[in-house]
């Protein structure tokens, strides 16, 4: 029963995302009906030339770039979670954000390039989980809370790190460009950040849904892996790799996006457990509608679009606490 509820979830979210999808390139400060749309994509209409290059060069790469994003935060904070045994773990729990802002933050202060900022966020994000996990190697200590200490320490270093960077930057130009950047932006894609960021992320999801079932075996704790003949450290290091590489590769692009791998995975998991063969799909379709959402509420209100970190913060909090409040009632419905 539950495999088929599972089933209706993923493929009723599957049908909400591609109408979220279609909805996404109508919707903005400039509205666009269906009837001008269809002229724009199936028609070399002249009258809606700018319909169509609102739809092709600005809303499509960002709503493709939101989905892959919504999918790549998603499934890296249930990797996080279920490999940490932690369902309070989220994305930028090694440092891979303030590690990429601080990539982001150098290259705006030495006035280099898009790409360059996107190539030092994400070098940087990658360098700093690298450097956590050489940090928890000093204790001579394989657990999982080692790791995690390390990376708070660490995070802890490339937050001073941008703090420092910020101070030095000039007031009235970079340091708003940098604070705006760290609160997340769809609004510097292209389709070249697709043509870059949409096949990392699903050459990365392919990986794991060939691994999912070895993921469920290191979430079980090193002792029982390895009691079932599976190389826990090797898969271990593999799934926070996959998962650092995939939170890296969006944050370079998009800037730091708040509770977004933290809150989807715990909604997926009321539905199909902690199957991570059930889980992962769900994640995929769940965290991709919801960062298309966030897009649309982010570009269409005001004059200025909202940072995406504000507006996740706010569903976040309100999702998390009704989460939280379903947990504690299933808990004690239990005990009593």
């Amino acid at each position: 029963m539950k495999k088929h509820k599972v089933l209706l979830f993923f493929l009723s979210s599957l049908l909400i995302f591609l109408i979220i999808f279609v909805a996404a390139l109508l919707i903005g400060r400039y509205q666009i009906s269906l009837s001008d749309f269809f002229k724009a994509i199936f028609t070399n209409d002249e009258s809606v030339e700018i319909e169509r290059n609102i739809i092709v060069n600005l809303r499509l790469p960002r709503t493709i770039v939101a989905g892959v994003t919504g999918v790549a935060l998603s499934v890296s904070g249930l990797l996080y979670q279920e490999t940490f045994q932690n369902k309070l773990v989220s994305p930028d729990l090694l440092g891979v954000s303030n590690g990429a802002g601080v990539g982001a933050a150098l290259a705006i202060v030495l006035g280099l390039s898009t790409a360059f900022v996107n190539i030092f966020a994400f070098a940087i994000a990658v360098g700093t989980v690298l450097l956590t996990c050489l940090v928890a190697k000093l204790f001579r200590n394989a657990s999982s809370m080692t790791l995690l200490l390390s990376g708070i320490i660490i995070s802890g270093l490339m937050g001073s790190v941008l703090a420092l960077i910020k101070y030095f930057a000039e007031a009235d130009t970079q340091l708003a460009v940098i604070t705006y950047w760290l609160m997340g932006t769809f609004s510097r894609v292209d389709m070249m950040s697709v043509y870059v960021l949409a096949p990392i992320v699903a050459i990365l999801i392919a990986i794991l849904l060939i691994l999912r079932w070895r993921i469920n075996i290191v979430a079980l704790g090193k002792e029982e892996a390895e009691s079932k003949g599976l190389n826990y450290k090797f898969y271990r290091y593999l799934i926070i790799g996959i998962a650092t590489l995939l939170t890296a590769s969006t944050v370079a692009f998009c800037g730091t996006i708040s509770w977004v791998g933290l809150v989807i995975p715990h909604i997926v998991r009321i539905i199909s457990g902690r199957d991570t063969r059930k889980s992962i799909p769900l994640c995929i379709t769940f965290g991709a509608v919801f960062m298309v959402v966030v897009d649309i509420i982010s570009r269409s209100f005001t004059d200025q679009e909202i940072p995406l970190s504000a507006i996740t913060g706010i569903f976040g909090t309100v999702i998390f606490i009704i989460v939280l409040v379903r947990y504690w009632r299933s808990y004690h419905e239990h005990q009593g």
